[in-house]
């Protein structure tokens, strides 16, 4: 892990949440259809389903989301990261959550007067999924620099 290079990705919208499958989906959403197609080309296609890792970490309104998997093909790591306004939509995924997740990408486009979802058929399986309160320590590497690179950018 020291050997490879970290990559931060926090330029995608947000999540969304799908819970009404077999296995919940979580959705990294987009703007730019460019962005999205960039980020399942060049990294998480790569990503094999069993190392991939999503963290949730809970505060009283808001929580950071952290996803990330080395690519041994590409020698980095790529981490998506963002802190999110807590919502009815991420509690109900927290609570209909039961061991895995899809991970699928979606584009959010203005179409009109109104805006569009596009949902993308690329997906992968997350199994390493785990849902944490802000004080909690994670004391995988990657995690604790995300972590603390989402609470230098709060604090500024």
């Amino acid at each position: 892990m020291i050997d490879s290079k970290i990559n931060w990705f926090e330029d995608f919208l947000g999540l969304g949440y799908h819970v009404f499958d077999v296995r919940p989906t979580v959705y990294l959403i987009f703007d730019d259809k460019k962005k999205l197609v960039h980020a399942w080309n060049q990294l998480i296609k790569y990503w094999p389903d069993d190392e991939i890792k999503m963290r949730f970490f809970e505060g009283d309104t808001n929580y950071e989301f952290i996803l990330y998997c080395q690519s041994r093909i590409l020698q980095t790591t790529n981490v998506f990261l963002k802190s999110l306004k807590i919502s009815d939509h991420y509690t109900q995924f927290m609570d209909e959550y039961i061991g895995s997740a899809s991970l699928q990408l979606a584009n959010y486009s203005p179409k009109n007067k109104t805006y569009e979802l596009e949902i993308f058929k690329f997906k992968k399986k997350v199994t390493d999924l785990q849902f944490l309160k802000k004080q909690d320590v994670d004391d995988d590497f990657v995690i604790s620099q995300a972590r603390e690179k989402l609470g230098t950018k709060e604090n500024h």
